[in-house]
């Protein structure tokens, strides 16, 4: 069964959803009938695997070793920078620089600079003015399109460039040819079967090659296909870049240098942030109140992180790193812990949004709700500030919209109710996480704020309903099993096409995969092509759905991290790693 995603049909996401695993009906003694006590789920969730003591001492750096680390930082930058200036490179140069600083994780500094040559490498473009390899042409295409330039696939076919050069001969002597022509295709938008048709080729080939290759290009090469570049988060990229791959391919000095130390700089700003955010989930107790939820402080940093991660942004990033901790456990209330009666309650309260719901709620729904309440009001009287502007009521409503979806699906799950996959991603629209995270990000990644992009951001906007669809989707393909299905949990989009359609899990599997696909390709349009936002929010979608890929590959990184999900947030923001 083939699916197609169409304007307008909402998506389904959520970081803070759960895995939907290891869950068990339990009863204790003191919960017997003749206590008249509700029966309970429980999860069995780890324990974090972070000690907080050693995230509190988290210092990021201080004193006279900071000023010489900044000395010696800012002269490689300008090194860079007249490296990136210089008059004598040619275009295929200057863009294999930019995609190498890319990489890097240092392009960020160079933005405006970039956006130049870039301008520039369109316009010789544009007027015909030189034939480059498929490889540059491949990546020219890449980084004008993730640009916002305009970027045509017939690139490719220029001059009949393709057609020469792609032979299976020569490109067994060219193995960047195809990586290349591989990390273009991923920025396809819809309808361009050429792109299609390119990245089927270009992997068929790569795999096909990999026994022959040396072992630092099989490396190269088993990394591109496990997780396409367009896909990866740009810090885990850049980590594994420099770890894995810088050394061997001749990388200049200067760039491999500043990569570390800029890496290292970045490293401290992001240890001070998890400093603080610690001593707020300390100070707030959440965790030793609701002891049924996933404590996952760490994780939902790594995940705010992934959306926005420049220095720059560091406000927004705490932000988000305290909303996404609290869709988890408010999540985790409505899909293992609360009772339907407590649940219909609960719902009401958020949606009256009263300092004091009036409301006779459980002890544990009163911590949680004060939490959110004050949470939200602290970020809305931020923008009040800077903006003056206020989205008091606008946050308030986003809340109890996504507890009024948690809540049809708890339904769903008490009445035994199987939705068709229509509803299952309707319903995702205001139950994915997404949405909320990046409407309280939208004022701080944007310098307008007024009725027309309030109204922008409220209109279920194409570019949140594909960023969130690849997120729901990534958590489904990591959660779903069998034994969900035997237990009677809330099934995933996968479960469901199972049963629609009749098909095998393996072929329902890759009937979902088709969806982020084509998901994918309306982000790269609405991103890239038309976009109506500001370019930090738009890049924050694009992010989203990145970081969304990586958590949920191999595994769920937030229900159960795995050691690898657990060694990536260690390299990215605990392990010293060139100082």
């Amino acid at each position: 069964m083939s699916l197609k995603v169409t304007a307008g049909w909402p998506a389904a996401a959520a970081t803070g959803r759960s895995s939907r695993r290891h869950k068990l009906w339990c009863l204790s003694a003191a919960e017997s009938p003749d206590h008249q006590q509700p029966r309970r789920r429980s999860a069995n969730y780890r324990p974090s695997s972070w000690d907080y003591d050693a995230l509190l001492s988290l210092k990021g750096g201080g004193g006279g070793r900071d000023l010489v680390c900044q000395f010696s930082h800012d002269q490689l930058k300008n090194s860079v920078k007249d490296m990136l200036l210089g008059k004598s490179e040619e275009s295929s140069c200057k863009a294999t620089l930019i995609g190498t600083m890319q990489r890097l994780g240092i392009s960020y500094h160079f933005e405006e600079d970039i956006r130049n040559i870039l301008s520039s490498i369109s316009m010789e473009i544009a007027n015909d003015r030189r034939v480059d390899d498929v490889a540059s042409i491949a990546l020219k295409f890449r980084l004008l399109r993730e640009n916002g330039f305009s970027a045509d696939p017939g690139l490719l076919l220029k001059h009949d460039t393709y057609a020469k050069q792609c032979s299976k001969g020569t490109l067994q002597r060219d193995v960047n040819r195809f990586l290349s022509i591989n990390e273009a295709s991923y920025l396809a938008f819809r309808g361009e079967e050429m792109l299609d048709l390119a990245r089927k080729f270009s992997t068929k080939a790569l795999k096909d090659l990999m026994p022959s290759m040396p072992p630092h290009t099989r490396k190269r090469v088993a990394h591109a296909l496990d997780l396409p570049l367009h896909w990866m988060a740009p810090r885990l990229e850049t980590r594994w870049f420099i770890d894995h791959c810088a050394g061997d391919i001749g990388l200049h000095p200067l760039l491999l240098q500043f990569a570390k130390v800029d890496f290292d700089n970045v490293q401290r700003a992001h240890q001070e942030e998890l400093a603080r955010l610690t001593k707020w989930w300390r100070d707030i107790g959440l965790c030793d109140k609701l002891t049924f939820s996933r404590d996952r402080l760490m994780e939902c940093f790594h995940y705010a992180n992934g959306i926005v991660w420049e220095p720059k942004h560091g406000a927004c990033r705490e932000m988000l790193a305290r909303v996404a901790n609290l869709i988890i456990h408010l999540d985790d209330v409505y899909d293992v812990y609360g009772t339907l009666d407590e649940l219909i309650l609960f719902t009401d309260a958020i949606g009256r949004w009263d300092e004091n719901p009036c409301e006779k709620l459980p002890e544990y729904m009163k911590e949680l709700y004060s939490v959110i309440y004050d949470t939200t009001n602290e970020v809305a009287e931020n923008i009040l500030k800077i903006h003056g502007c206020s989205m008091h009521s606008v946050l308030g409503k986003a809340w109890h919209d996504i507890s009024v979806s948690f809540l049809l699906e708890a339904k769903w799950h008490h009445g035994s109710y199987r939705p068709t996959l229509r509803e299952y991603l309707d319903n995702g629209v205001v139950s994915c996480s997404a949405p909320l995270l990046l409407l309280h990000a939208f004022p701080m990644l944007n310098s307008e704020l007024n009725a027309r992009t309030f109204s922008l951001i409220q209109s279920n906007p194409r570019l949140l309903q594909s960023a969130s669809l690849v997120l729901r989707l990534c958590n489904d393909s990591a959660t779903h099993s069998q034994a969900e299905l035997q237990r009677g949990d809330a099934p995933s989009s996968i479960a469901i096409h199972m049963s629609e359609s009749g098909a095998t899990e393996q072929d329902s599997r890759k009937a979902m995969e088709d969806l982020i696909m084509e998901a994918w390709k309306t982000i790269n349009q609405e991103a890239f092509g038309s976009c109506k936002f500001a370019r930090p929010f738009a890049k924050a979608c694009v992010n989203l759905a990145r970081i969304s890929q990586c958590v949920y590959h191999r595994g769920d990184g937030f229900g159960e991290p795995s050691d690898v999900k657990r060694k990536q947030i260690n390299d990215l923001f605990l392990e010293p790693a060139y100082s």
